[in-house]
């Protein structure tokens, strides 16, 4: 072999993998090392001088094609999330995994679909044809086109079709790979419909393969999910720097030294801290001068921008510019910083006294325990669903006052709705167990019913709109008004983006990093277009969010917390104590 030229080593290549077809064509497709042999001997495609070659796998195209035989050894279905940057031949390595497999494995059905408003799919259809079109071998070439469809006659009896996300029609396909995922109209509903239509055994296979849209989207959900292996789907994250094309070699050694030696430490610099890159990732000087030239000329000078295109993490590759009113740096380092472990469970009244009994499916996360240092040291903040089935879930936060820290969370879990009733009984007794924290809920639709219904069990400490001077009506809760909502929600950014509130718990924090602003009304991103679609909750929606701000609208409203003498007091004698105890000496409790 090494004796051949590289047009003999093509042909020696093309007639084997012709003669294996004509015998026995699933062992072309048998393991990642024959289908990558099966690539270079059998495909072609068009380089940027606009030739037929041989397709030589790239390191993204690899690892996506081990990533899949991976899953199918471990005797999974194939379900693999890919995310990448732009340009790295993803689109192109799933191709010919999807080509190989329908030509070799008789009656395979392969569907490709492609984001509707690009107009993508007849560019798709035209890499699969050239495919088609330049088999070494006649019997693959033997195929019938229909628009976008392309079908194989006996022996083999598969077909390849290629279509936009609205046009797919009901059928049994056994790989599907969706190309640019993240940019559907709705990847909910485009995955529904694949759930019943592709069979879930090893032999099939289902890709989505996209670049970062937005944060917080429907590939972002199922993206997290993968991560947390709660999910079917396998995370695969393809950095840019895994692209061997992206280097820009330098003209002489004297310019790589240089180079080398000007390398931004900086965070806030143009180019961001390069040494940490470096020692991060082993960059070559190669590849961080092909990233200086991306970020001034294909980035607009943006490094947000080269972050979300050709990402080096899989969190920089949701970064997009403003996309959310709050903070994001803030929301990441807050992740995982409670200051004890959170605790799940549920509050319960023991002959008039509250208390917490940890439950694994219970509706309360506590953060931290409720203090007594200070009369109306606590707010409860609540929002109400608008129904079971209209997305949001109903939630309730408890803010300390001083400092401002979001210390408790009652929420559904796992989609679980709260059943009103629940809702109503948790809320009266978190006030109680919380110092009798006064409570304000939005009062928008069921709002008034949880009012009512609080009211009725003889909770005396709801705020009423005039208590926080909204307005002076008598109206028990708060209206989300036009203003009060601009009111509440910039009280809320001001508090969260200074650094004055804190809040830990991942749910909340997840809604902070979605909530955005669309044409001059703050909400959670595509919130409407959900509900229009009659969808369930997906995950950005703004139940938290909205509990947050009554919390705020409560905390500005209110008078300052007085310090609770008493208590300090006793912790004095308690700390007291334990010193005395440890000096074998009296008990200051002798003297009271």
């Amino acid at each position: 072999m090494e004796d051949l030229t590289p047009q003999q080593r093509e042909q020696w290549l093309a007639r084997t993998a012709r003669s294996i077809y004509y015998s026995q064509p699933k062992e072309l497709v048998s393991s990642p090392e024959s289908m990558m042999t099966a690539c270079v001997s059998m495909l072609k495609i068009q380089d940027k001088n606009r030739r037929l070659v041989p397709l030589n796998l790239n390191a993204t195209q690899i690892k996506i094609i081990n990533a899949a035989y991976e899953m199918k050894k471990a005797g999974r279905p194939v379900r693999i999330l890919e995310l990448k940057g732009r340009q790295q031949g993803s689109s192109t390595g799933i191709g010919a995994y999807c080509f190989l497999r329908t030509i070799c494995e008789p009656f395979t059905n392969s569907l490709i679909i492609t984001e509707e408003k690009s107009g993508s799919a007849r560019n798709i259809f035209s890499v699969y044809k050239r495919f088609a079109d330049n088999l070494p071998f006649e019997v693959a070439r033997d195929f019938t086109r229909e628009g976008t469809l392309m079908k194989f006659s006996d022996p083999i009896n598969s077909q390849i079709r290629v279509e936009g996300e609205k046009k797919i029609t009901s059928f049994t396909y056994n790989i599907v790979h969706c190309s640019e995922a993240a940019f559907f109209s709705s990847l909910a509903n485009t995955l529904a419909m694949l759930y019943q239509t592709v069979p879930d055994n090893e032999d099939t296979a289902i890709f989505l393969e996209t670049t970062a849209n937005q944060h917080g989207d429907d590939f972002y959900q199922e993206w997290v999910r993968a991560v947390e292996e709660k999910s079917d789907f396998k995370a695969l994250f393809i950095p840019w720097f895994d692209h061997d094309e992206y280097r820009a070699p330098f003209a002489t050694e004297e310019d790589k030294e240089e180079f080398g030696n000007q390398l931004s430490d900086n965070i806030e610099s143009q180019y961001g801290d390069e040494t940490l890159l470096v020692g991060a990732y082993n960059l070559s000087l190669e590849a961080l001068n092909w990233r200086r030239n991306a970020i001034r000329n294909r980035c607009q000078g943006s490094l947000d921008e080269f972050d979300r295109q050709y990402p080096s993490t899989w969190e920089t590759a949701f970064k997009t510019a403003a996309i959310s009113i709050f903070d994001m740096a803030r929301i990441e380092n807050l992740k995982g910083m409670s200051p004890q472990t959170p605790e799940r469970g549920t509050l319960f009244d023991m002959h008039g006294s509250v208390q917490f009994r940890p439950q694994q499916n219970g509706v309360v996360m506590m953060h931290l325990p409720p203090e007594a240092d200070y009369f109306s040291g606590y707010v409860v903040g609540a929002d109400v669903a608008e129904g079971l089935d209209r997305g949001d879930f109903s939630c309730a936060v408890v803010l300390k006052r001083l400092p401002l820290q979001v210390v408790c969370v009652i929420k559904g879990r796992d989609g679980r709705q709260i059943d009103i009733d629940e809702f109503v009984d948790q809320i009266h007794m978190i006030s109680k167990y919380y110092d009798n924290a006064k409570i304000l809920v939005e009062s928008n639709a069921d709002g008034g019913s949880v009012n009512r219904l609080l009211a009725e069990r003889g909770c005396n400490n709801i705020l009423r709109e005039k208590d926080v001077g909204l307005s002076g009506s008598e109206r028990m809760g708060w209206r989300n008004t036009s203003t009060s909502r601009r009111m509440g929600v910039a009280l809320l950014q001001t508090a969260f983006n200074s650094g004055e509130l804190e809040v830990w718990n991942e749910d909340v924090l997840s809604e902070f990093s979605t909530f955005v602003t669309v044409n001059g009304r703050p909400q959670a991103i595509n919130k409407r277009k959900k509900r229009a679609q009659g969808m369930t909750r997906t995950g950005f929606f703004d139940d938290g969010v909205f509990a947050c701000i009554g919390a705020v609208l409560a905390h500005e409203g209110l008078p300052v917390p007085r310090p609770n003498r008493w208590h300090q007091r006793r912790k004095d004698i308690i700390e007291l104590n334990r010193w005395r105890e440890s000096k074998n000496k009296k008990s200051v409790w002798d003297y009271v």
